[in-house]
């Protein structure tokens, strides 16, 4: 039917029936979500899958292999983190003196380096501008005092109070004192039913991600040829290179970046557990894999390392031990780990990867810190493919003209 239109009339109302559909899949995004990520995974898992056919295996085969590899993977990881992570729990909840410890070897570190530290931290001031309050004030303040101390004093001083509000004004007050409750009420019930509905969502990913990773695998071929059928002819190899780009860049970084923050989780494991510092493998891979988010990651595992060894050790022990490891891993994994995994598959500017980080994280909080890389690179080469030769040629046409 359409294609007995005219070619405006047809292109006018492709175009309406495309922003249907992305308004509809917008409506639906968090119906979508999992199937995104599925085809994400399922095209950084693809390349393994390829090499196991290449050596004349089943895709069914290969498929099930992987699969089968990743979960029991998974699963050990996993149960080692349940495991030292219930311990963590019980013993948070069971030892009592645990705050008192931390506390107290702070207090000591304060004592002896607190000429030091005034160095740093100003003295608190008598009044917001360093200046004393003024003795009027001193003197009322004084007298209050001094009235709600005696017996009675301050039962009897609330009592003369709202004996003199009137009746309709502690009407009011009551009413306001409802509505507050009532608001008080309602934002705990959004807050728990927000925190409901996250942690149902997330525990539809997890069941619904690997589904659609598994069967996608299947399939991947298929729907891309059937994507390049219905791009435009003159433009389709141009536009399948460029997708091919994109996808090469976004699989060899996420591949690369779980790779190297498993290779940082394990250097971390081995260096707190060498430090002496409890739950070695817990703070370990957590810091590891927290290193997805740049910057931020990494300062969280050593904060909960440090106050972790806080239990055990003295302030500048538990400090040093901490900042060595994860000073180390952070070392180690900027010029060793990333050129040799990672290697320069981004080719972003330091500046950029830093702006861009900023920017993910402003514009969708911490799901933007993590995608912020992979679509900084994906603009580029659009910019780079698209965008900057049509930019070139209008200005050469605009210079002749």
């Amino acid at each position: 039917m359409l294609q007995r239109l005219s070619p405006a009339v047809r292109n006018a109302v492709l175009v309406l029936i495309g922003i249907c559909v992305v308004a509809f899949a917008w409506q639906v995004r968090a119906v979508l979500n999992p199937l995104i990520l599925g085809y994400l995974c399922a095209y950084i898992v693809h390349p393994l899958v390829l090499r196991l056919e290449k050596r004349g295996w089943r895709r069914r085969t290969a498929v099930n292999l992987i699969f089968m590899a990743g979960g029991l993977l998974l699963t050990l990881a996993a149960g080692a983190v349940v495991l030292q992570g219930r311990t963590l729990v019980t013993d948070l909840s069971t030892r009592e003196d645990l705050a008192e410890r931390i506390e107290s070897r702070v207090e000591a570190f304060t004592e002896r380096y607190g000429e030091a530290l005034r160095w740093v931290l100003p003295p608190d001031s008598a009044g917001p501008d360093g200046e004393q309050a003024s003795p009027g004030a001193g003197s009322e303040l004084a007298a209050a005092g001094d009235a709600a101390k005696s017996p009675g004093g301050l039962a009897d001083m609330l009592n003369a109070g709202w004996q003199a509000l009137s009746q309709e004004q502690q009407s009011e007050a009551g009413q306001a004192a409802g509505q507050a409750a009532l608001a008080g009420a309602g934002g705990a019930w959004s807050i728990l039913r927000r925190l409901f509905g996250s942690l149902l969502a997330l525990g539809v990913l997890l069941i619904l991600l690997p589904v659609y990773t598994y069967f996608l695998l299947f399939e991947l071929e298929h729907i891309h040829r059937f994507v390049r059928t219905y791009l435009p002819a003159e433009e389709r190899s141009r536009l399948s290179h460029v997708a091919a780009q994109i996808g090469e860049v976004l699989a060899n970084f996420f591949r690369g970046r779980m790779t190297v923050c498993l290779l940082k989780g394990a250097l971390i494991s081995l260096g707190l557990w060498a430090a002496g510092i409890d739950y070695a493998f817990l703070l370990g891979m957590g810091g590891g894999f927290l290193s997805l988010v740049p910057f931020v990651g990494p300062l969280l595992g050593f904060v909960a390392a440090f106050l972790l060894g806080l239990v055990e050790y003295e302030f500048l022990s538990a400090l040093l031990r901490a900042g060595i490891v994860f000073g180390l891993a952070e070392v180690i994994e900027g010029y060793v780990l990333v050129p040799k995994v990672l290697g320069d598959s981004l080719g972003l500017h330091p500046v950029v990867v830093l702006a861009s980080v900023m920017v993910g994280g402003a514009a969708l909080g911490m799901f933007g810190l993590l995608l912020a890389l992979p679509i900084t690179a994906a603009v580029v080469i659009i910019a780079r493919e698209l965008v900057l030769p049509a930019l070139k040629d209008w200005a050469d046409s605009r210079g002749t003209a």
